[in-house]
């Protein structure tokens, strides 16, 4: 069995910064955990053994959330633990799955006593301030414990975020105040208030039933953990059928299911949408002379290059063959005139590469506006289309507006 003493991005002299912060929880919250263990009392065996398989399996299956932000179903067990039975019983549910993590994951040794030392110290620290509110554990909770609740999560939280920032900070090389704003809330925001809600029912469902609690709340999240990965094949399935494989972009299907949800109700209270149509010049010539693998790498790169000048808003479809539309809500003419010059621009400042020499290729575009130029949306991307022949006639590589035809 090989498995690494640290697990990093870092090499040699670099990672030493790493080693030596993970050392030192290692020192203080292993040693801390086991005299817990040994001082303090534990919950009975039964309720013990429990907790520990919870445990270990919750830290293994995190919740991935349609957001890919990550619910590990572990934290309201901590808590649920803690609050019902104490420091002790918290640490058997957390430390042992993260030594585990050294046999399960593939985790460097120091990554996994790092782990379980600083939530040792996190677990530790959130008792103490508890006991200082006059909370006692194995004491029910009632509705107006719900602020001491609170606090007990939110101490845990901060320690946890704040230890785990400074790791993050040395890792990637980034100001602390970065990392630890980040971990904080923009990485959570999106699983913060289901989080809080699930751990303050768990704690006080196991302040009451005691250890069928546990396993309500280890149900619930493994349901829910089946739930969102059900959703999750749902949106990658819909995705795969509305949108182009090669390009990325929209496909057709997409395109008329779009067009039918924004405008299938009549112009009222739409606003102005515009439509750009273009057409790669040169791309049969691309084909013939170096080949149908080059021809599709200049549609990814006229794609990219489409991506990077809109707007997340906008809807970026392949129309057919080496043609696009996008679609532009709630846009005046002269805005998507401005875009439509402005992907020229980026086209004629990012060449076309095969085997290191520049490929010429040009985008003929035009540019039509609902409902200024067509009864119905479809009207108006003909128009869009009519004005992009006009540019490809007047030469290609330009743009040309419905109306001006």
């Amino acid at each position: 069995m090989n498995r690494p003493m640290i697990t990093s991005k870092l090499e040699g002299r670099d990672a030493v910064a790493q080693a030596v912060y993970f050392s030192a929880f290692a020192v203080v919250g292993v040693p801390l955990s086991i005299r817990i263990a040994l001082t303090t009392p534990l919950p009975e065996p039964r309720t013990a053994l429990l907790l520990s398989i919870v445990g270990l399996v919750s830290y293994h299956l995190p919740v991935t959330l349609p957001s890919n932000v990550k619910l590990h179903p572990g934290f309201p067990l901590v808590m649920s633990a803690l609050y019902s039975h104490g420091c002790s019983a918290a640490i058997l549910v957390i430390a042992p799955a993260m030594l585990f993590h050294f046999f399960t994951k593939r985790h460097g040794l120091l990554n996994c006593l790092f782990n379980a030392g600083q939530f040792t110290i996190c677990v530790y620290v959130a008792e103490a301030v508890g006991l200082q509110l006059g909370w006692q554990p194995g004491v029910p909770a009632a509705a107006g414990d719900i602020a001491t609740i609170l606090l007990l999560m939110l101490t845990f939280d901060i320690l946890n975020i704040l230890f785990v920032s400074v790791s993050r900070s040395i890792e990637n090389r980034e100001p602390w105040t970065n990392c630890f704003t980040k971990l904080l809330y923009a990485d959570r925001k999106a699983v913060l208030p289901r989080r809080t809600f699930l751990t303050v029912v768990a704690v006080l469902l196991s302040s009451h039933i005691g250890n069928a609690a546990f396993v309500i709340v280890f149900l619930g999240v493994v349901s829910l953990r089946l739930e969102t990965a059900f959703q999750k094949e749902l949106i990658e399935k819909t995705e795969e059928a509305e949108t182009d494989t090669l390009t990325k972009a929209y496909n057709m299907r997409y395109l008329q299911k779009w067009l039918n949800t924004e405008f299938g109700t009549g112009p009222e209270d739409k606003g102005n949408c515009c439509f750009i149509f273009s057409d790669i010049d040169g791309l049969k010539a691309v084909n013939d002379r170096y080949g149908h693998d080059a021809g599709d790498r200049l549609l990814i790169h006229v794609a990219e290059i489409l991506f990077a000048n809109v707007r997340d808003k906008d809807k970026i479809v392949r129309y057919g063959g080496d043609e696009f539309v996008i679609a532009l809500p709630r846009t005046g003419l002269q805005q998507a005139a401005a875009v439509a010059m402005r992907i020229l621009q980026v086209s004629d400042s990012n060449p076309f590469l095969v085997d290191g020499a520049k490929v010429d290729f040009g985008i003929s575009i035009g540019v039509a506006s609902w409902p200024e130029h067509g009864e119905t949306v479809l009207d108006t991307i003909r128009m869009a289309d009519k004005a992009m022949y006009v540019a490809k006639k007047s030469g290609g590589n330009t743009a040309r507006l419905a109306a001006d035809l």
